[in-house]
């Protein structure tokens, strides 16, 4: 044992346990990629295949989500550009768009995303001395020192209308439980659950020369996702902000940095927005909300050469849009789509309490098409899931979603209005599925029928052919629709196994983290503390001697 009585000898050991517990932690984390046969799927692929090609365990990012419906249209300056439906997320306009480029302060869209979802705007931010003196010189600011207090809504207005560096840190800092960088995962995570492609956040600002990276077509997600909250549309509108007076200051005035929103530039249809600001290495960025004919848009301009050639390439690519595309109620898509079928969203007697129509689609939703396009070249899915318990009023009960070359150009909640109308969960379900399927869908009707799931059905249902009445033969009375017990149901298995809620990638990082530290630890021991003590109690018996 004398070979560890060294301390280089002992540094040579210890290194070498490290490489077998590395060994032993990273064999279940790359296993974990294809565990018992089951595949993990990725963003953007298919049950059993991969989009564009994509061969088996191919990490690529599926770039084609990035392309325009059309393709083509107008030349612009900005290295990369975008333009998408808020409601749906269909790409009308692309440049380069899955391409990599420096965020910048539209990092501060998800920032604000994550304190919308996670903060109370009347909670408060104390400002601590990283978030004054750690974020850089080269940055904007609006004044703020040390130990000065805001609420949580006054520091989302000072980094949206202002684009305040010190905000964005702060927010950061108290949602990553005082430490920004706990909070950057969260960035990153939030970005993957919107289907972000090519994203890699480092910081809660997008300032202070971090290598971050984004692109257009990621941060339009992240836009289109911002305006489902109307708190986000009412900041992001706004010319100017007061914060009151704090703790440590008296108030102060904040302009609005975006040229159409604070109307130094002029563009007729900007509605809200954010300034993207400058990097020295890719140029100017910005992201524009934008409304025509009740078609609401956003556009995302990357490595413009200037400000100003930011908005001029923004105008471009929004008015290519409004030229190009137009919005069709869904309401009247269902009108024309589905003539002969009016029980899902015009007439439900099973749900009328002689008031009017109980189950309805959300009147403001529509669908974005190109022009000369009609309706009826859509396909569309439908899924439902039936809540627990119903309260008076609306409630959300399914979702129908519309695609247009397989891509989704509109979606709006099925909703069941409940005026205090006596039908208990039993009897909903019971009724419902006849109302999900088209007529001909229906054993009655000499369909093959449907699978119902109590958490998700998706049926694929094409447009119902239009037929001449010249030619068309006598329709004969339909039955009485088959009662919904006739149907196929089908339950999916529960999950089991050990911790079935945890990812089966996270599982097996923790064995093999469990496994390194029980091979490591007794190695440790037995290197350091009982070798060296047999070797010292050995001297002293031989001195003794």
């Amino acid at each position: 044992m004398r070979i560890f009585r060294g301390r280089r000898i002992r540094i040579f050991a210890i290194l070498a346990v490290l490489l077998l517990g590395t060994a032993l932690f990273g064999v279940p984390g790359i296993a974990s990629a294809d565990v018992g046969g089951e595949r993990i799927f990725r963003e953007g692929e298919a049950d059993g295949s991969a989009g564009d090609g994509a061969g088996e365990g191919d990490d690529k990012p599926d770039t084609s989500v990035a392309t325009s419906i059309l393709g083509g249209g107008p030349s612009i300056g900005a290295k990369a550009a975008i333009v998408m439906e808020v409601g749906s997320g269909a790409v009308l306009y692309a440049k380069n768009a899955a391409d990599s480029y420096a965020p910048m302060s539209l990092t501060k869209l998800m920032t604000a995303l994550l304190t919308i979802e996670k903060l109370d705007m009347t909670d408060t931010v104390t400002f601590s001395k990283k978030s004054i003196h750690s974020i850089g010189s080269s940055v904007t600011r609006i004044g703020l020192v040390e130990d000065e207090t805001l609420t949580v809504l006054d520091t989302l207005y000072a980094m949206l209308v202002a684009s305040a560096d010190e905000t964005a840190y702060a927010l950061g800092e108290k949602m990553g439980g005082g430490k920004v960088d706990k909070f950057l995962p969260m960035m990153n995570e939030r970005m993957k659950e919107l289907g972000g492609i090519n994203t890699e956040f480092r910081t809660a600002t997008g300032t202070g020369g971090t290598k971050q990276s984004s692109c257009a077509y990621d941060l339009g997600l992240v836009a289109c996702e911002l305006m489902k909250y109307p708190l986000f549309f009412k900041i992001a509108s706004s010319k100017w902000y007061e914060v009151p007076a704090t703790n440590l200051k008296e108030a102060r005035m904040l302009a609005q940095t975006h040229a159409f929103i604070r109307k130094t530039k002029n563009y007729e249809y900007a509605i809200a927005g954010k300034t993207g600001g400058v990097s020295s290495s890719e140029g100017y960025a910005l992201c524009t909300y934008a409304e025509k004919d009740g078609m609401t848009v956003v556009a995302i301009v990357l490595g413009c050469k200037s400000g100003d050639s930011c908005y001029d390439d923004t105008v471009t690519a929004l008015n290519y849009v409004f030229e190009n595309y137009k919005v069709y109620s869904i309401r009247s898509v269902e009108s024309s789509v589905n003539a002969s079928y009016t029980g899902l969203f015009e007439s439900c007697p099973m749900f009328d309490d002689g008031t009017g129509d109980l189950v309805y689609i959300d009147p403001a939703a529509y669908v974005v098409l190109p022009h000369g396009t009609t309706p009826e070249v859509l396909s569309k899915t439908i899924s439902y899931s039936i809540p627990d318990e119903y309260v008076h009023g609306e409630n959300v009960i399914g979702h129908v979603s519309y695609f247009y070359s397989n891509r989704c150009v509109g979606n709006a909640a099925i909703i069941f209005n409940n005026p205090e109308f006596p039908m208990s969960q039993a009897e909903f379900e019971a009724v419902w599925p006849r109302f999900l399927v088209l007529p001909n869908m229906l054993p009655s009707q000499g369909g093959s029928g449907v699978v119902i799931d109590n958490s998700l059905l998706t049926a694929n249902l094409s447009p119902i052919p239009t037929v001449d009445p010249a030619n068309a033969s006598p329709t004969p009375v339909p039955p009485t629709p088959t009662p919904a017990s006739d149907l196929v149901i089908e339950k999916k298995p529960e999950t089991s196994g050990f911790l079935p809620s945890v990812p089966v990638r996270t599982k097996a990082w923790l064995l093999g983290g469990a496994i390194f530290l029980v091979t490591f630890v007794p190695c440790i021991l037995v290197i350091f503390v009982f070798l060296p003590r047999r070797a010292r109690r050995k001297n002293r018996v031989t001195k003794r001697l």
